[in-house]
């Protein structure tokens, strides 16, 4: 016999929840053999037969108490009246668990904190802590425990009121501990006065918080009985688990689907990546998901969030809706407004599609066909572009109101110009008038026939010679014309599977933005969209096969892509080398993206042990210093042998014979295979350890072709490899302008380097470098401040310099960041008003000082830097890399004769 129960209870109107109470506990390994018993007060007979089959003790249970008029009370208030009688009613165990019908169990931790809480204590509960805390009306909730306190005791006891309430829906207790007796006691007493769903719950608290006192009892943390209506929890969905709201989004143990959140079968809750999903928080069983349908967004797009700008937009079921081509089939969640819910707004991932769109193209001017209420228009907008709207609707009063209130409230109504009017006749008239030529156009008006085509039609003639049209809803048809008419003029067309699918057609010197499909989707094209590519179906499909073989996240896995992409496009020279395989997932890849992109034959070079890690050195630490061996990708860790994962993934997506593996350690490998390698395009480096990193860059760096790329895996998590890069840095005289991935994980572009040049006066100093000379001199302006007053102080330090009898004998250092073009604008103006003021007093400037900005290194790079400098020039306003600033204050001040 088990030592513990777990108790619950319901009527025939409870049953479905009570079902999913005995599963979760049943389906967990923990809870396949635990002892549960059973309160009937009222299933039916068939109800009756099913809980017999998982339960261990059903029981009908009395009142307990004399209580006058029994039967006029519902027969549910019997077991919470029995809950202080537990043991009595199941006798023989050490532990009693009460879960209520409405909670289940998602985490088995709740069930082993509560059962140590009853043992330690003799009892364990958890308050409710999130209704005392936030409550938006902490008055009305305090006068509705007073008043219930006052009902059942007729006194407050020393303003138990305020105090947050012990849920009674969870807690556990010993089987010999006083609290059931006082419990009992303060029961009988409150049932006398009143008798409702609260009696034993307010009689409990004031047993515990009054007679027993705080120290009788164990406070247990909210995760163990989280009360729905409190506060909703959030979804999880890369660990696929209901969450605490806030950081750090720890489990819920014991979900409690308290008061009105029962009435809804779905709930509206956030996600922990801060977008939205439809799910239902009862359990949904072993292996199935609660959620129906939720916010997608593209892994590889920019995100933004204003929701806050649309007070009334909410989600709604389109099941019921009578539009023919909507695609109630797509998971995704629609938005509407609730004062329009007839009337959709673009997807969650449609609306990031314009947005990232709008990125590309910032600071040009575009123009929205129909824009309803505004939500397509925030995102455009948001993203940058000088946008035109037409809308017939904006000519009522209410609706142009309401699109200029979130357009406020998102930040961007001084980008967005609203115009009344019917397209194309009033697209005709603002490109006529105003001579102007959109290099964005997005279409989502009337989409009826003919009028996506005259949209199509007036915005191939407005467009600019460098422009990209966005269409959307394409699943109709007559929708499709549009983008049919482009196609046959010439441009280039595409399709996003989306929820209404987008379309999009580009000429000139502009790219559509890369959209990767919703991968859980079993996507389809109507047939008069089947002549035309999907962007990245296939790709989706791909990076979710390969997300088991590699130990990448999304990010350095679509950066792998992207770069050996461009290779490709760009017909980079070289073969691809991947150091540090693993399971071989971002090695087939790559292989990949040569098989569908590549114009000239490559192959990946696999480099990797295959039989685990190599032997750190003291100096390999992860980022919180820990050494490599005390973590679990120590020695040994992670083989992978060859014929069980990188051929296995290699061969699933056809891409075996593209690639070489190498099996062995670096330093015996990587020399013998150089000449067979040859020419790299790209290189990636996934070697954590300091002497591996070491290896690759020793023995492959020279043969990178001098457009290539190197991406480094592990250089923010792993010291010893980011070493590795700034020695090596070292032993070539440069700085690698490191692009930042994530928090881990940089690229190099070959192209981008900065050598570091001694000997300046040569004609073969190379134009990117850093070029140093005999007085080397370091600044750091706060270039987007006072422009003017910056422009002066360079303007005296220029002048010194030239007027100097070798102004060559002095090199300018300026910090570039964050905005390059600024500073470069900025020195150029107070250079030339140097100049022009020199030669008016007749001066002759025949030699001008080494300058440099220099933008895109890390504070480790410029620590490095600094060590080559002389002086430092002083300004009143200055901007240091972060924790830079002791160094740079060592140099001496270099200064100015007045």
């Amino acid at each position: 016999m088990n030592s513990t129960i777990v108790v619950t209870s319901a009527d025939s109107k409870f049953f479905e929840l009570v079902q999913g109470t005995i599963l979760s506990i049943r389906e967990k390994p923990q809870g396949y053999s635990v002892d549960i018993g059973f309160f009937d007060v009222g299933l039916t007979p068939e109800q009756l037969q099913w809980i017999s089959q998982y339960v261990d003790h059903v029981v009908e249970p009395s009142w307990n108490y004399d209580i006058p008029n029994s039967n006029s009370y519902p027969n549910y208030l019997k077991a919470l009246l029995s809950r202080p009688f537990l043991p009595e009613y199941f006798p023989g165990y050490e532990v009693y668990i009460w879960i209520d019908a409405d909670a289940w169990v998602q985490e088995w931790s709740a069930i082993e904190l509560l059962e140590l809480g009853a043992i330690h204590a003799g009892f364990a509960i958890v308050p409710e802590l999130v209704n005392t805390l936030f409550d938006p009306f902490p008055f009305s909730h305090q006068s509705f425990h007073l008043s219930r306190y006052m009902r059942y005791f007729e006194t407050t006891y020393n303003h138990l009121y305020i105090r947050p309430t012990l849920n009674a829906g969870v807690f556990s207790g010993k089987d010999q501990a006083i609290h059931w007796a006082v419990w009992k006691e303060r029961s009988r007493q409150a049932i006398s006065m009143s008798l409702d769903l609260y009696s034993d719950q307010y009689a409990l608290n004031v047993a515990l918080y009054n007679d027993l006192g705080l120290g009788s009892f164990q406070v247990l943390p909210l995760i163990c009985n989280w009360t729905a209506h409190s506060q909703l929890p959030k979804w999880d969905r890369e660990r696929k688990l209901w969450v605490e709201p806030w950081k750090p989004h720890s489990p819920i143990g014991i979900l409690h689907i308290t008061h009105k959140t029962k009435d809804r079968e779905t709930q509206i809750v956030s996600s922990t990546d801060g977008y939205k999903v439809e799910a239902s928080l009862r359990y949904s069983g072993k292996h199935l998901s609660p959620v129906r349908r939720y916010d997608y967004v593209s892994l590889n797009h920019r995100k933004i969030y204003l929701d806050r700008a649309f007070p009334s937009m909410t989600s709604v079921n389109p099941s019921s809706h009578p539009r023919p081509y909507l695609r109630k089939e797509v998971p995704h969640l629609w938005y509407a407004d609730l004062r329009q819910p007839i009337i959709g707004f673009v997807s969650r991932d449609e609306a990031h599609i314009l947005y990232n769109t709008a990125l590309k193209l910032q600071g040009k001017p575009a123009l929205e066909i129909g824009c309803w209420l505004g939500w397509s228009t925030a995102h455009l907008a948001s993203g940058g572009v000088v946008l035109d709207v037409v809308d017939p609707a904006l000519a009522n009063p209410q609706i142009y109101e309401s699109v200029d209130q979130s357009l406020r409230l998102a930040g961007v109504r001084s980008n967005v110009n609203l115009y009344p009017g019917y397209s194309p006749e009033k697209v005709e008239e603002i490109g006529q008038e105003n001579d102007r030529r959109w290099s964005l156009i997005y279409i989502d008006g009337n989409h009826d026939a003919p009028a996506p085509l005259l949209d199509a039609q007036v915005a191939d003639r407005y467009a600019a010679e460098d422009a990209l049209i966005l269409f959307h809803d394409l699943a109709s048809p007559d929708v499709a014309e549009g983008l049919n008419y482009l196609r046959d003029r010439g441009w280039n067309t595409m399709i996003y599977q989306t929820m209404q699918i987008m379309g999009v057609a580009w000429r000139g010197n502009v790219q559509p933005v890369e959209h990767i499909p919703d991968p859980a989707v079993d996507w389809t094209l109507p047939e008069h969209l089947k002549g035309y590519p999907v962007c990245n179906l296939e790709l989706s499909r791909v990076l979710e096969k390969v997300k088991a073989f590699t130990l990448l996240g999304f990010e350095r896995l679509w950066n792998l892509y992207t770069l050996a992409k461009r290779v490709c496009q760009e017909d980079i020279p070289g073969n691809f080398v991947e150091c540090g395989v693993y399971k071989g997932g971002s090695s087939a890849l790559l292989a990949w993206v040569i098989k569908n992109y590549s114009r000239r034959p490559r192959k990946v070079y696999a480099f990797d042990t295959f039989s685990g890690m190599p032997q750190p050195t003291e100096v390999d630490r992860d980022y919180r210093g820990v050494f490599a061996n005390d973590t679990s990708y120590g020695a040994g860790a992670l083989g992978a042998p060859i014929s069980e994962n990188l051929e296995v993934i290699s061969k699933e997506l056809g891409v075996w014979d593209l690639i070489v593996p190498v099996q062995g350690l670096f330093a015996d490998t990587l020399p013998a295979y150089r000449d067979q390698v040859g020419e790299i395009a790209f290189l990636h480096a996934d070697a954590d350890w300091y002497q591996s990193t070491m290896d690759i860059f020793q023995n492959l760096y020279e043969q990178v072709n001098s457009q290539g790329f190197i991406q480094i895996d592990d250089y923010g998590h792993w010291q010893g490899c980011r070493e590795a890069v700034h020695d090596f840095e070292r032993e070539i005289g440069a700085f690698f302008r490191l692009h930042s991935i994530d928090y881990g994980g940089v690229w190099v572009s070959l192209a981008e380097n900065l050598p570091v040049v001694r000997d300046s006066l040569t004609e073969t100093t190379l134009p990117q470098g850093i070029p140093l000379s005999k007085f080397n001199v370091v600044l750091f302006p706060y270039w987007e401040l006072e422009t003017e007053q910056l422009v002066q102080e360079l303007e005296k330090l220029l002048e010194q310099i030239l007027l100097s009898p070798n102004p060559k004998d002095y090199a300018l250092i300026l910090l570039g960041d964050p905005d390059p073009q600024l500073a470069n604008q900025t020195l150029e103006m107070a250079a030339g008003n140097v100049i022009l003021k020199l030669m008016e007093k007749g001066e002759e400037v025949a030699e001008e000082p080494l300058c440099s900005v220099v933008s895109g290194l890390n504070p480790w790079q410029w620590e490095r830097l600094i060590q080559h400098m002389n002086y430092r020039y002083a300004l009143k306003r200055e901007r240091f890399p972060k924790g830079l600033r002791p160094a740079v204050q060592k140099l001496p001040v270099l200064l100015i004769a007045q």
